[in-house]
Parts: C-alpha cells; structure tokens; sequence
C-alpha cells in the first residue's frame, strides 16, 4: 500500500548516531499535556525528540473527532513520534497507517502502569504478553516503508531483581529482532510507585548493554544534571523526561544545568506561544501547565487567586503585576496548523467498532483529570512557600 507523506520523514536512527558522545533529548508522552503548543516549548529549549500524547488506537481509528481532537501539529513540529496505546496488532497498524503522513514514527505504550489501562490490556498488560508485543511490532514492519520508526515504551518487567532484569533483557532482544528502531525503558518495574528509591540505574545499563539498537532512559529526570547523571550511569542513548518537564520545561536547556523550577523567560516563551495559538490552545491546558511550571514561585494565597482565573488575558495580566513576567511588546503572527485530514486511509470497520463507543473513550480535554486535580489540592494546601512536587501525584505514569 502506498501511503503518502505530509513531509520527508526523520530517520530516526540517525538522530541517535548525530547526538554522540552526548545523548538525545527526549520530551515524554503525558496525557493531556504533551500536545503540539507544549512541543513548540520544550523544542525551543533542547529537546531534540518528542513524543505526542498517549492516544487510545480504538478511538482514533473509529472516530474522525477523536482525531481532530486528540492529534495536531505544523510543518515544524519534528521530528515527532506518536504514541498509541493498543490491544492487538491489527489495531496499532491500523493507527500507523492512518498517522503516517504526518509523523516520523510510531510508538506502542507497555509502559502505563494505570489499572484502568492494564484491565484494558493496555500499557503494562502487555507486558504479560511478549508474543502479543512482538508479533505488532513484525506487523507494523510488514505494513509500513523500513524507513519509518518503530519503537516500544515499557517497564521493567516483574519478578526478583534477577528474575526482571533476565525477563526485561529477553522481551528487548526479541523486540530488537522483530525490528524496533529504538527501545524506551523505565527503570521501574509496573507495581513500583515513583520513588527516588526505586530506580533501577543497574537493571537499566544491563538492558542498554544487551543491544545494538538505541536504547532511551526513563525515570527521575528533574533537572539538566540528572539528566547527564542518568546517561553517564547508563550509557544510554537517549534520555527521557517527562514531570520534570512539566516542572521546568528548560530542562534540556544547558543554559540551565541545576534549575528544578521554569526560568522567568521560559514563562514567557509560554505566554508568546499560547497568544499565537488563539483558540487553537484550550483555556484550561495553557492555564495547567502555568500551574506546574509557577506554583513553587507562589504564595499560598496568590495560588489561590491564580487557580480562580478564567481568561488568558486574567492570567497574563496576574503574571505581569506580581511576578513582572510579560508577554512579547509585539503582537505574534498567528501560529500555523497543518490540516490533518485523513482520506488516504479508511480503517477496517468491526461490530463492536462503532463510532458512539470510540468518542466515549477518546480523552476528554474538558476534564482537569486526575493528575492536575491532586496537584492542585496538594498546591492549595501547602503552606506558603513550602516547594511543591510533581513526582508523586503522577501514579506511575511516565
């Protein structure tokens, strides 16, 4: 089958050889918060590699809405990898085929330790499944041109320490041998909870050591020098950061190297890309990431006044009278959108594939969700000054 291509695509492989003796910097797929207008953020300071959102394979593939709302991007979005989060082969292909044209490569979740996802048999449920894992990964390399990625995020997998560093090394061969471009691994197992503690640096390098394809890394990545610390530890090709980019969205930036909190200038990055985005950017995400990037700077009560806001221009106003952060003198050209259509590619229609049950699934982008409704009860509730952290309201997701 051919598909057509939006633009010349990545080689992704070569990004990794072009990053040596340094490592590739990695933006992480987060639900609701890696979309296009937060790329353009994280691009603008070192991330070399980004990922979009987690998106569910059954309600992109069955709904056209889901599609305008779960995926966007622009003709410098790149490179880019969309991640999916499927249960069989035939649903995941079915997603590649659809978002060919306008991505660099595809990535399959094994990594989401959420039980909504695992009863699924989404994320880590895979992971009870190597064979399921493998034979999507040969599939994808059946249906789709060699010279589009294809890679998997997972854990470790379970059992004693021997045991999972052994079971780990077996799914990542078999894994390379199907044809995965890259691997991305988090170095804790799925019944882990975040936990300076519990990253497993070794089981890690172990892992990294056993291939011959690029290898990211995964866990406890709040600051430019963890960053370094991870790669020097593990020899990792890549690494990857994903609250500590919602903390600091300067991470990667190395004119930052031991900054935990956004610099003022990277605020107003922020504040320039949403006022170019217009209506493309929801109130209620800008406003979010605000909220992670600046609550540390906040006294309790002005916490409170800033979760009260309901406009951008409030928020923008607010940032200005108490912080002296502003926005550019000159008003930004409207940011471009590519027009994502989708006629290249009709997806396999299935009885239970109806398009009522798709939209029911999709992410709702109205809804604040569980991440940011803990975090922003925790904010309140902390006393004035006190540092706020992101770590542990994050329940295992990457």
């Amino acid at each position: 089958m051919h598909l057509p291509q939006q633009r010349p695509h990545h080689n992704i492989a070569a990004l990794f050889a072009a990053a040596q003796p340094d490592f590739l910097r990695v933006s992480a797929p987060m639900v609701r918060y890696s979309k296009l207008e937060f790329r353009r953020l994280v691009r603008m300071n070192g991330v070399q590699l980004a990922f979009t959102p987690m998106m569910i394979s059954d309600s992109i593939n069955n709904s056209e809405k889901a599609r305008q709302n779960e995926f966007s991007t622009d003709p410098d979005d790149q490179p880019l990898i969309a991640q999916f989060a499927a249960k069989d082969a035939t649903e995941f292909v079915t997603s590649a085929q659809l978002i060919y044209p306008y991505v660099d490569g595809i990535d399959l979740n094994c990594g989401c330790p959420q039980s909504w996802a695992m009863s699924k048999g989404y994320g880590c449920g895979l992971l009870r499944q190597p064979e399921q894992v493998r034979e999507v990964v040969q599939q994808v390399r059946r249906t789709l041109p060699s010279d589009f990625s294809v890679s998997v995020k997972m854990r470790l997998l379970g059992g004693s320490e021997e045991d999972s560093v052994e079971r780990t090394i077996d799914l990542a061969r078999q894994l390379e041998r199907a044809g995965v471009t890259f691997l991305t691994l988090h170095g804790r197992t799925p019944a882990q909870k975040h936990s300076k503690d519990t990253l497993n640096v070794s089981a890690m390098e172990e892992v990294r050591k056993s291939l011959q394809i690029p290898l990211i890394v995964n866990g406890n990545v709040e600051s430019w020098s963890d960053a370094c610390e991870l790669h020097a530890q593990t020899g990792a090709a890549g690494v990857m950061a994903a609250r500590g980019l919602l903390a600091n969205p300067a991470l990667f930036n190395s004119d930052y190297p031991t900054a935990t909190t956004t610099p003022s200038a990277c605020v107003e990055q922020w504040l320039d890309i949403a006022s170019a985005a217009g209506d493309n950017l929801l109130f209620q995400c800008f406003h979010h990431h605000l909220t992670f990037m600046w609550s540390s700077e906040m006294k309790r009560s002005l916490r409170v006044q800033f979760n009260s806001l309901g406009t951008k221009q409030q928020v923008v106003d607010f940032l200005r009278e108490h912080y002296n952060v502003r926005t550019s003198e000159v008003d930004p050209e409207p940011a471009p959108y590519t027009d994502c259509t989708y006629t290249h590619f009709t997806p396999p229609r299935h009885a239970r594939h109806i398009a009522a049950e798709a939209e029911e699934k999709a992410w709702s982008s109205k809804s604040d969700g569980k991440f940011f409704t803990e975090f922003k009860a925790h904010q309140i509730s902390s006393p004035a000054g006190d540092d706020l952290e992101l770590g542990g309201l994050f329940g295992g997701e990457e």
